[in-house]
């Protein structure tokens, strides 16, 4: 975002209000400004909610690289500790979570292809005539 267009304190409440832990009374007092200065900054200064988008984008994007680069080594340890367990009820879980989060629960995938394979067809002449001997009965009754 341009800083230009923003002054320090506008910079510096935008970067609080950003993070999102600090109420807005506290954001005013720390920059130096009165809590309806600070309102007016977020309700009508486009540049000022921008700059506040642009910087929640940032702390956004730099966590998901932290987690990012963490990812691998929690995968591994995940990994080893299947590997060195003597429970061999939590490596088989430990298993069964790896095969199931690539892919997928192989017990639904059993049920639907059999489920698939039970179907049995019916003509539309059969469905028409057994509808027409209903209506019979009823009109009978």
């Amino acid at each position: 975002m341009s800083e230009e267009k923003l002054n320090k304190q506008q910079l510096a409440a935008a970067q609080l209000l950003a993070i999102g832990t600090i109420d807005k009374q506290d954001i005013a007092k720390s920059v130096g400004i009165s809590k309806q200065t600070l309102y007016n900054w977020i309700n009508k200064n486009k540049e000022f909610m921008a700059e506040v988008d642009s910087i929640k984008r940032d702390y956004k994007n730099f966590g998901q690289q932290i987690m990012e680069a963490r990812l691998l080594d929690a995968v591994n340890g995940y990994w080893d500790l299947i590997h060195k367990t003597n429970n061999p009820m939590v490596s088989s879980k430990g298993y069964e979570f790896f095969i199931e989060r690539s892919l997928g629960k192989v017990t639904n995938n059993i049920k639907l292809s059999t489920e698939i394979d039970n179907t049995k067809t019916v003509d539309k002449d059969v469905l028409e005539a057994e509808f027409a001997e209903f209506e019979q009965g009823n009109e009978d009754e």
